[in-house]
């Protein structure tokens, strides 16, 4: 067990100059104040990668403690599988960032696209203006409540990513099918934010006709 420890701990090390670089690299605006993962693998609530690190270092040592003090083997052993866990999530974190935020950037342009696409169609996204609200007051509500939305989104689509992380094997495809279906989604619903956003800007600017 004292090799293994050795071993883990060389990962940490390896981990904590990736997760800097992940804190550091970290382009997406919805988490960048959100807890990375749920309170049941870490005690920590951060945004940021390196604090996760920070509390599988003191586990190591906690563990480390324990074998001196010849603790119970079951107690060994549940704190070591929860070390490996830990170990395994900040990993896929790193593994999967740039991903996100390939993603991210293309959503992001995606967006601009179609904003730009409707506004030559149709001017000045008027498309929407008899839709949805011309009333600035109702937009700033509405606004709110699609961030609500968001927000549950992106935190059920973290939930599931870490229930992927511990489930079997042959019982991954059915939560893959359900985190494809939020970032679904998620991304109509950050379409609407962006569209929204649009209209309270011309309301503003008083490119828009409001509502009697």
């Amino acid at each position: 067990m004292i090799a293994q420890l050795s071993e883990i701990e060389r990962l940490l090390a390896q981990l904590s100059q990736k997760s800097t670089q992940y804190d550091l690299k970290s382009k997406i605006p919805s988490l960048a104040h959100r807890p990375i993962f749920d309170d049941k693998l870490f005690k920590n609530q951060s945004p940021r990668l390196y604090d996760y690190v920070s509390e599988s270092y003191r586990l190591l040592e906690e563990i480390r403690s324990l074998i001196s003090h010849k603790s119970a083997t079951s107690l060994l052993q549940y704190q070591c599988n929860k070390l490996v866990d830990q170990c395994q999530a900040i990993s896929k974190a790193l593994a999967s960032q740039q991903q996100r935020n390939a993603s991210y950037q293309h959503e992001k342009a995606t967006r601009k696209t179609v904003a730009i696409k409707k506004q030559q169609q149709t001017g000045s996204f008027a498309w929407i203006a008899g839709n949805i609200i011309s009333n600035s007051v109702e937009l700033y509500q509405e606004l709110s409540k699609h961030h609500g939305y968001q927000q549950k989104l992106e935190l059920k689509i973290n939930q599931l990513d870490q229930q992927l992380s511990l489930c079997p094997i042959n019982k991954k495809l059915p939560l893959q099918k359900d985190i494809l279906k939020q970032h679904k989604r998620l991304g109509q619903c950050r379409k609407a934010i962006y569209f929204i956003e649009q209209k309270i800007e011309l309301l503003e600017h008083g490119k828009l006709r409001k509502k009697s």
